[in-house]
């Protein structure tokens, strides 16, 4: 990759990994930004050699001295980072076998309107369900906290089984996210009707299954389809 010179591949810390040939300079900017906001290091899987996108690519890092960047040789199987938040695009995460129960990293697909893209709306919303609600409410704070979000959306779908309820999940947010505005959704409403009429940054599911071979619940097979915007797919 031009200007950028790859490093040891053995890295323990947490850090956004990104491949350039499936999500592009758009991806690797979100990527980034992303890794930015959290604190730790990108690793940006190349294109191959004398890809045009490379000189975008290192351009854009150049304006970003403090961030810590490892660069993977196009050639090369990625590598297994432990930790890491995976950002890939949505046509290969609808071509690709199901999120749930591949691996214990969180999967950020990349997709949805170029404002949601670059987070102008400063909301973010977590979908929860019982399989997985508690790991959405954390990871939901966290990029709130992350992204300087001004609101959190928290749809919260029927279900059988018991879970925390609204009240005690904006307790949460306020104790982590004192500044951030809790806005419970209280009325039966499908993530596709959230997702249509209050746009978001990012929307929070979770990416395990209900049961072992069911693959991703309806919550999150419908934000895989149809959300404007970045989805994260928590494993916690």
């Amino acid at each position: 990759m031009t200007a950028l010179a790859p490093e040891p591949r053995q890295v323990t810390a947490t850090c956004v990994l990104v491949d350039l040939r499936d999500c592009g300079v758009a991806g690797v900017r979100w990527a980034a930004a992303c890794a930015d906001a959290l604190g730790v290091g990108l690793v940006v899987h190349a294109a191959p050699e004398n890809d045009p996108a490379h000189a975008d690519v290192a351009a854009f890092l150049a304006e970003h001295p403090d961030l810590t960047v490892h660069i993977e040789h196009h050639d090369s199987p990625p590598a297994r980072w432990e930790g890491g938040l995976v950002v890939i695009s949505r046509s290969r995460a609808l071509a690709a076998p199901p999120l749930a129960g591949r691996d214990l990293r969180d999967v950020v697909v990349l997709g949805g309107t170029p404002a949601a893209v670059a987070g102008r709306f400063g909301v973010v919303t977590a979908v929860v369900e019982c399989v997985g609600g508690e790991g959405v409410v954390r990871r939901a704070i966290a990029f709130c906290r992350a992204r300087q979000a001004t609101r959190l959306r928290v749809l919260m779908l029927p279900f059988a089984g018991t879970c925390d309820p609204l009240d005690a999940i904006a307790d949460a947010v306020h104790a982590a996210c004192p500044g951030v505005i809790v806005e419970l959704v209280r009325e039966a409403r499908s993530v596709t009707e959230e997702t249509a009429t209050h746009p978001s940054d990012l929307l929070v599911v979770s990416g395990r299954e209900r049961g072992p071979a069911e693959g991703l619940q309806p919550a999150a097979r419908a934000a895989l389809h149809h959300a404007a915007c970045p989805v994260l797919f928590s494993c916690s």
